[in-house]
């Protein structure tokens, strides 16, 4: 009689989007990209999908997380 194993697979899904801002500098952008992203003015969905991966996960990994 064959035993079952146990295995653990991470499911990383991708969400990505391309924001327009106007800013003097680069890191002014981004700075008011992430302010908006943290106050939830900026929520991707499933409309930002675009992709997915499946990977064994390793208790070593876990260590270095």
């Amino acid at each position: 009689m064959n035993k079952l194993k146990e295995f653990e697979i991470e499911i990383k899904e991708e969400l990505s989007r391309v924001e327009k801002i106007e800013a003097e500098t680069l890191s002014e952008a981004i700075d008011i990209v992430m302010d908006k992203y943290y106050k939830s003015d900026i929520v991707l969905d499933a409309e930002d999908y675009k992709g997915v991966d499946f990977i064994p996960y390793r208790e070593n990994e876990k260590k270095l997380r």
